[in-house]
């Protein structure tokens, strides 16, 4: 009798386990590989879903895959090989691309194949950062989040070597389903930010300006008092400057006279998320630059919340705007009238024309952008990696 051979297994890299995009597809791909029969580990310098990772069957792999020092990215490569041997790693799957650098000569030297998901945006100049982000198409696959995404990575590293996916990124509708949530609970975030009584507009997302948090504030400034929504900031400002922002923003509302209609509610664990966007009335989303993909869109239509995005990037792909389809509104970037006029839309639908806009949301996030899919298309595509290198071997 032969022996039985080991499952498969997949080491993806990630500087760090935060609760952003990227971090989160990471654990919805070692839940699902866990769920599939494969091992899955997962290789960081830890973070708050290092426990989540674990709890769902992974395991986890402490490395400074953080660190930009030359001296730990070449250090790294040992460590990776050493671990790719170790622990049998079928397929190393990184998500950014300095952990790439190390990846990369990894993965030739083990002789196992290299998957990288393009979560960044993708830059064309200057030619030092062009350079630099084209790590990420150097491997034997290079996963796209939208279509956007993978034109994009197209126009700006074509030839490359990769082959290129476009797998397009989804979320959890079991997590972020609104009838896991009480009325009661509902109504108490909403008396917290001191919104009970008025319509709130969330604005989710790492305090960063390329997110357009000074663009919400002029939109909020544009709109009579008596009408003008709670403006609810979600985002960690831990970080310098986060916290330096953050200070900037609150000068900015101060000087717009809008500091008592805005709520700079701090950051939030992945697990609250749900809640905070069922809380609101309206998600905005009014970055600055083209969104890869733009997460906080598609949560928000998973909760039955409309959905106000720039009119850039993955926002086209996400957002129904179409008569009887429409499932939010796209505004021109950088638009505070534009963003102002969508928010005083949304409020004359009524809590009634926006939850039927919300059922139609989240339909549209269950037929298209559900998290099983992206899974299944990703295994898949694991799967043909092997196959290939085991022809080739």
């Amino acid at each position: 009798m032969e022996p039985r051979r080991p499952a498969p297994c997949v080491l993806q890299l990630i500087p760090r386990l935060g609760i952003g995009g990227a971090e989160r597809t990471a654990l919805d791909i070692s839940r699902a590989l866990v769920r599939a029969g494969w091992r899955s580990l997962l290789a960081s310098s830890g973070g708050p879903l290092q426990a989540a990772v674990e709890r769902d069957g992974g395991e986890h792999v402490t490395l400074p895959l953080h660190s930009k020092n030359p001296l730990t990215v070449l250090a790294n490569v040992l460590r990776l090989q050493r671990c790719i041997r170790a622990r049998g790693v079928d397929v190393l799957h990184v998500r950014s691309r300095m952990p790439a650098w190390s990846a990369l000569p990894a993965a030739r030297l083990a002789g196992v194949p290299l998957v990288a998901t393009y979560h960044s945006a993708v830059h064309g100049h200057p030619a030092w950062k062009r350079l630099y982000n084209s790590v990420m198409t150097r491997g034997d696959a290079v996963i796209a989040k939208s279509r956007y995404n993978g034109e994009r990575i197209r126009a700006v590293h074509e030839p490359f070597p990769a082959r290129l996916e476009v797998i397009v990124a989804g979320v959890d509708t079991e997590a972020f389903s609104p009838g896991r949530l009480s009325a009661d609970r509902l109504q108490q975030q909403r008396r917290d930010w001191g919104g009970d009584k008025r319509l709130v507009a969330l604005l989710p997302g790492r305090l960063d300006r390329n997110k357009g948090h000074g663009v919400f504030l002029d939109a909020l400034a544009l709109i009579e008092s008596s009408r003008r929504p709670l403006g609810v900031l979600v985002g960690d400002s831990a970080r310098p400057s986060a916290r330096r922002y953050r200070q900037e923003l609150q000068r900015q509302a101060e000087a717009l006279c809008v500091q008592q209609d805005v709520v700079f509610a701090g950051g939030l664990p992945a697990d609250a998320m749900p809640l905070a966007y069922a809380a609101a009335d309206v998600v905005v989303a009014p970055s600055v630059f083209h969104e890869p993909f733009g997460r906080v869109a598609v949560e928000a239509q998973a909760m039955q919340r409309p959905v106000i995005a720039s009119d850039i990037g993955g926002f086209r792909e996400t957002i129904r705007t179409q008569a009887g389809q429409q499932t939010g509104w796209l505004t021109p970037a950088g638009d505070a009238a534009a963003l102002a006029g969508a928010l005083q839309e949304a409020a004359g639908l009524g809590a009634g024309g926006r939850l039927e806009m919300g059922r139609r949301g989240r339909v549209h996030v269950a037929q298209n952008f559900s998290v099983e899919r992206m899974c299944a298309a990703t295994l898949s595509l694991y799967e043909k990696l092997l196959q290939k290198h085991c022809i080739a071997g």
